[in-house]
């Protein structure tokens, strides 16, 4: 059989997916004419299937040499070249390619996608039109041409750009996928998730599709179902840090800490050195209650993309635990709201290590601040603290301390309402039970939906007897009150409460303060004034899983969702609480 009939056969083959055999042919032809086009052409396309990018492109390269007038070795030479990563050689080989043939409409769309991959979106836009002229029903390039409006923020074109590839073919798994990362943009996860499993049907076994459609799953709280295919798209891909950090938040999030821990454990003997796995690893011990772990974890917050921003360096090092007689120590509060009242009960033991301490806050923070023992000043974020010998971030100082979950420095109050701030009139005045109340926390924080809730759920708490309810709402949250109809049962602070001094003025008198986790519940705590915990399933992580009390505050009562999302058993357990307490208050009075 002559060599050209020999490439015919073989070619049928190869279209007929028949690789291994159509290579052999294509072998036994290179081995009586090394330097037959067709073959080197064809067979540096099977070896591009095969993997081998590397001899792919010597095979076609020798056929573009030998036949520099031959259209198809550059168009898979390109092929080959964007694969291999090797984007400006493909650019070339697909340009020389259309010089060729420039009615290839599967040239131009390859073109399209290299301009897509280098960021070049505009130029892929018209090369995905211009491959749409030669061929109007071309899905690949009605793809690429939602791939282009999506990166330049044309989020409607490009929706329906992706629609419009699905309707024409509905088995196009990149259209579904596609579709669903532009979703994701948007954070629409509920149309993620759809789009991302009709994607993974077509392609069941796909560790990405696995891992995309795991993650919206997540995001819309479905746990069960997410852990169920971040599992898949591990075990079809081993090491797949992202997969692993978030089953181990899917874990967390449904209380099974010690699996998610282990789970993280197991990643990090893989990819020891990954800041996402010792980050998730920190959070999820320190749920847990193993705080030697997870404190000490926790300082790896500062390699990973969130914080990478806010780490702060000084001329000074950073304390670690030296002795500190005589020294001056500037201390920065760098995270919420919450977190620097939970741990400025932490700044006293330096000052008992004979430390001069300069504590860094927020504004709002500061007139609070200013009480705590052994600061010497009290500055607002920012500004400059003059001579220091040492710097060091709130949150580390857990670790530096060693502090174990039965070592937590819990004496309250570590707080007191400045002398100069007095709480409204009304509240001095109020003779009968009095509660103050907040339900949303920031919108800053990513996940505030979950552990706020309705501010109308707390009206079956309005109508207890013999109470007064104090709002201690402030923010874009506050004016949802005005909805309600409480009637003179409930005062509005929130025009009085310029900072968290006022807010301690008001909550130092009185006798209870029932809030969901915001700031407002960490400073009744701080106070030492007794307090009710509202908290959402699943819980931040410093208030563990299923406990009724709090290590940090021993005035505390946690009470918790049962099921996500599900406020009513808290408000009714929350009201059987205050009525016990509005029983103990009428028989023994404040």
């Amino acid at each position: 059989m002559a060599n050209r009939e020999k490439i015919s056969a073989a070619l049928r083959l190869h279209q007929e997916g028949n690789l291994l055999e159509a290579g052999e042919i294509y072998r036994e032809v290179l081995a009586s004419e090394p330097d037959n086009v067709d073959a080197l052409n064809l067979m540096g396309v099977v070896m591009q299937a095969a993997g081998d990018l590397e001899l792919a492109a010597d095979l076609i390269g020798r056929a573009a040499e030998l036949a520099p007038d031959y259209f198809g070795p550059f168009a898979n030479l390109g092929n080959v070249y964007q694969a291999a990563g090797r984007l400006e050689e493909a650019l070339d080989s697909f340009r020389r390619a259309l010089e060729l043939n420039p009615d290839s409409a599967e040239t131009v769309n390859n073109m399209a996608s290299l301009f897509n991959q280098l960021g070049r979106h505009q130029e892929a836009l018209k090369a995905s039109e211009a491959a749409l002229g030669i061929f109007p029903e071309f899905p690949a390039a009605r793809l690429n041409l939602g791939n282009a409006l999506a990166a330049l923020g044309k989020v409607d074109q490009a929706i329906a750009c992706y629609r419009q590839t699905i309707e024409a073919d509905p088995e196009s798994g990149d259209g579904w996928f596609n579709l669903g990362n532009i979703y994701v943009d948007q954070e629409d996860w509920r149309e993620a998730q759809a789009a991302f499993g009709k994607a993974l049907a077509l392609d069941p076994e796909n560790p990405e599709k696995q891992y995309n459609l795991a993650l919206s799953l997540l995001k819309c709280e479905e746990y069960g179902d997410a852990a169920r295919y971040f599992r898949e798209a591990i075990r079809n891909r081993p090491n797949y840090i992202d997969a692993q950090c978030n089953l181990a938040s899917a874990l967390q999030a449904q209380g099974q800490t010690a699996e998610a821990m282990q789970e993280l454990r197991q990643a990090l003997t893989a990819e020891p050195d990954s800041p996402d796995l010792h980050w998730n690893l920190a959070l999820i011990s320190l749920q847990h209650g193993d705080y030697e772990q997870g404190w000490r974890e926790y300082e790896w917050r500062w390699k990973t993309p969130t914080f990478a921003d806010f780490n702060r360096t000084f001329s000074v090092p950073q304390w670690a635990g030296e002795p500190l007689d005589r020294k001056t120590v500037l201390v920065t509060a760098e995270q919420g709201f919450g977190d620097g009242i939970q741990f400025a009960r932490y700044v006293p033991m330096l000052g008992d290590r004979g430390a001069s301490v300069i504590l860094e806050c927020r504004p709002q923070l500061t007139g609070l601040f200013e009480t705590l023992e052994g600061v010497g000043s009290c500055i607002d974020l920012g500004s400059h603290a003059g001579p220091i010998d040492f710097y060091v971030p709130l949150m580390s100082l857990p670790h530096i301390f060693g502090t174990t979950l039965q070592t937590v420095p819990c004496q309250v109050p570590y707080l007191r309402v400045p002398e100069a701030r007095n709480a409204h009139e009304t509240v001095l005045e109020e003779s009968e039970f009095k509660i103050g109340f907040a339900w949303a926390g920031s919108a800053t924080r990513v996940d505030n939906h979950k552990r706020s809730c309705d501010v109308a759920l707390f009206s079956q708490l309005f109508s207890l007897p013999g109470t007064r309810f104090f709002s201690l709402q402030v923010g874009e949250f506050s004016n949802q009150l005005d909805a309600l109809d409480p009637g003179r049962a409930v005062y509005d602070l929130s025009d009085t409460l310029s900072d968290f001094a006022d807010t301690a003025a008001v909550i130092g008198n009185l006798d209870v303060v029932v809030s969901v986790d915001t700031s407002v519940l960490h400073l009744a705590g701080a106070l030492g004034v007794s307090a009710i915990g509202l908290l959402s399933r699943p819980t931040g992580f410093l208030w563990m899983d299923e406990r009724r009390d709090s290590p940090w505050y021993p005035n505390t009562v946690l009470i918790r969702q049962s099921v996500s999302g599900d406020w009513t058993s808290v408000f009714d357990e929350a009201e059987q609480e205050l009525r016990s307490r509005i029983v103990d208050f009428l028989d023994h009075g404040r």
